[in-house]
């Protein structure tokens, strides 16, 4: 009792207790009336005797329908109520006997041949018994029920259940109708001690009760990965279902080495080899076994999950595939764009130049409707020209064959030739344009022509961006980070947030206020934050939705003469 309720874990173990503990009362009553030699104290051990024949059948059946069952009765506070009721009206019935000699007849006395108490049963004898059969017959059918259902690997434990069951069953039945005795008593108690001790000794030695044992081989045997257990010289000694099914634990078709190929040393745990067997791939999740006498010493062996990526990786393999061909039709489009580009610059060349020359008046006077068409198509073959161009220098860039200069340059110069350039742009949009008043004499090294473009990208931008009558401001200043900034601020809707990939995306711009993108081509800002990289600067925003866009283009200074350290911004 004390091994298999103490430590072990499985449902009914309170009832098996009870059971033990029920035997045990019998056990000491039939012992204590066998030494006896009056009548009268077999009596009393006989009768007393009868709380624990009513309690085993009982106990026994609540913990068969308990542990096999797992049924929600069983935990409930009315089995308690029974337990205790039902034992204590057998005994007391008993005891009560010589008033009334219901359970044994007057006709019960001492036999002077065999010195033992032949009992006469009466009526409440019968009435008890067949009470307690009723609670053997609900044993057996659960038992039953449970052998139609079980896995063959339970049903030792389950034939083991109905012989306890029905062995004191057959004895008490063989004492009441054949008059069977055992030592000149009823059988019946040491039959379901000899079950008992033998149930107690399949549990203590095949663990069948200990629901921890069971759980780890369940775990282990259903797992849906396959599982190898391999010995220090790697030889199988264990698989699991998923193994055995997947034709892991055979050397046909699948020989030892290639369970262990992918890896050299079966004690690296993370392997990442992959090994192919018959048309599945699997990546093999090592763990050793150390030896519990010497930890630090040679290994026991290993277990190995192999985990079923055939999926992942054909997924992969996909994926690669696609990219590839993907990379292929980017750089197709690219071409495409980049010979197109190219094959446009010729004629329109020779459209600017042609309108150009007959808008001059050189090849005669225009009437004003001619002249008017003629300068929109002007208009449109200079837009047309500037898409081409960032079109080709997006492409140069992304291929890095961009040459840029390295020259000392003033940006305070080269922001007021970008407001210059840029004023008549703002004044027909009624933007009014305006620099910081404090001069901030440094110099940066970089390429005028790309540092300039950068400027007016982002100068336009922000005159395009800013609302009727608004203000764009260019101011410099000093970092802390010994670097100068250029911030251009405009009076714009502002940007909402998480939108830098379409801000300098290529082909990509903000929505304007749900109406659709502003026009332009989506290049500018792509472009400005590639050559401002390509320079060691670096080109970034910051904005308030309804406030405006403050865009900030940050350049290592070289030189600066500056004795005021109050200029200094944050």
């Amino acid at each position: 009792m004390i091994l298999t309720t103490r430590f072990q874990e499985f449902p009914g173990k309170r009832f098996l207790s009870i059971t033990y503990l029920g035997v045990i009362w019998t056990l000491l009553c039939v012992g204590l009336e066998g030494a006896s030699t009056s009548a009268e104290c077999q009596m009393q051990w006989a009768m007393l005797a009868w709380f624990g024949n009513v309690l085993v059948p009982i106990a026994w059946c609540f913990f068969v329908f308990a542990y096999v069952e797992a049924t929600g009765w069983t935990r409930s506070r009315k089995t308690d109520l029974v337990l205790v009721v039902a034992p204590s009206l057998g005994l007391l019935l008993a005891m009560t006997n010589p008033w009334h000699g219901l359970i044994y007849t007057d006709a019960s006395g001492m036999q002077a041949e065999t010195g033992r108490v032949r009992f006469v049963h009466g009526p409440a004898f019968y009435l008890v018994i067949g009470s307690v059969y009723l609670f053997v017959m609900a044993t057996l059918f659960c038992i039953v029920r449970a052998l139609r259902r079980a896995r063959r690997t339970v049903l030792p434990l389950l034939a083991m259940l109905s012989v306890i069951t029905l062995t004191p069953l057959i004895a008490n039945v063989g004492y009441i109708v054949f008059d069977l005795t055992v030592f000149g008593m009823d059988p019946t108690a040491f039959m379901f001690m000899i079950g008992i001790l033998s149930f107690t000794g399949m549990i203590v030695t095949n663990r069948k009760m200990d629901m921890a044992s069971i759980g780890r081989s369940l775990l282990f045997d259903t797992m849906s990965e396959p599982v190898v257990l391999f010995d220090s010289n790697r030889q199988i000694v264990l698989c699991n279902s998923a193994a055995k099914k997947n034709g892991l634990c055979t050397t046909n078709g699948s020989p030892l080495h290639d369970l262990t190929t992918g890896f050299a040393d079966l004690g690296q745990a993370d392997a990442d080899g992959h090994i192919e067997i018959g048309t599945r791939i699997y990546e093999p999740r090592v763990q050793s076994v150390e030896n519990p006498l010497n930890p630090g010493g040679a290994k026991l062996g290993w277990s190995v999950t192999y985990v079923d990526v055939t999926e992942r990786v054909a997924t992969n393999r996909a994926l690669q595939d696609a990219l590839v061909e993907a990379d292929k039709a980017n750089r197709a489009k690219d071409d495409f764009i980049s010979v197109v580009s190219h094959e446009l610059r010729t004629p329109l060349t020779s459209l600017k130049g042609g309108l150009a020359l007959a808008l001059s008046g050189r090849l005669g006077d225009l009437n004003p409707q001619i002249n008017s068409a003629l300068s929109i198509a002007h208009r449109n073959g200079i837009r047309l020209s500037r898409l081409v161009d960032n079109i080709l220098l997006a492409q140069k860039i992304e291929l890095g064959a961009v040459s840029l200069n390295s020259e000392e340059l003033d940006m305070a110069r080269l922001l007021e030739e970008s407001i210059e350039e840029n004023r008549m742009f703002a004044e027909e949009r009624g933007i009014r344009v305006v620099k910081s008043a404090e001069e901030i004499p440094g110099l940066v090294r970089g390429d005028a022509f790309a540092i300039r473009q950068i400027i007016d990208n982002v100068l336009a931008n922000a005159i395009k961006f800013s609302e009727r009558d608004g203000v764009v401001s260019g101011v410099l200043t000093l970092v802390r980070d010994e670097g100068l900034r250029l911030s251009i601020t405009d009076s714009g809707r502002g940007i909402p947030q998480g939108m830098q990939d379409i801000v300098f995306g290529r082909f990509q711009q903000v929505a304007d206020d749900g109406q659709g993108a502003t026009q332009g081509s989506g290049l500018g800002m792509h472009i400005a934050r590639k050559l401002a990289r390509q320079m060691n600067g670096e080109l970034s925003y910051e904005s308030v939705p309804g406030q405006g866009a403050t865009f900030h283009l940050d350049f290592p200074i070289i030189a600066v003469d500056l004795t005021d350290e109050r200029r200094l911004a944050g």
